[in-house]
């Protein structure tokens, strides 16, 4: 299977669903709903606005949760509204992109090209919100 690219917030991860969990952790996770997973990045982005830098391999799980649950959506941003610490303070947003996107921005990360103000302009627009 190929390597799937993910937009979490304003970085893109490179997800290898083969190396991600076992088959019987996939038996158990696809169980989980929509609403858990969310509530799991909300709670994680509660705790830190900066999870999916500081810690990678979590803010992978989580990605690859969400596109368990929906196949076709490669994006996801968890925007904190207010204090940190309180999970219902966190918005979600879920967004299909198509793959030469997705591409082209892993190439501009990969560059140090790539910024918040660049990733929300394109696909995010919450400046303008």
């Amino acid at each position: 299977m190929l390597v799937l690219y993910f937009l979490l917030n304003d970085i893109v991860l490179d997800i290898d669903p083969a190396r991600m969990m076992h088959p019987l952790d996939a038996q158990r996770f696809e169980a989980l709903s929509l609403d858990y997973i969310a509530q799991l990045g909300k709670e994680m982005f509660a705790e830190n606005p900066q999870a999916h830098r500081l810690n990678p391999e979590r803010a992978r799980r989580l990605c690859y949760l969400i596109h368990m649950k929906l196949p076709r959506v490669n994006a996801a941003q968890f925007f904190n509204q207010g204090n940190r610490g309180k999970a219902e303070e966190v918005e979600t947003a879920f967004k299909s992109l198509n793959d030469m996107a997705m591409g082209m921005m892993y190439q501009q990360q990969a560059k140090g090209e790539l910024d918040y103000s660049k990733v929300d302009d394109a696909v995010w627009q919450r400046r303008a919100a």
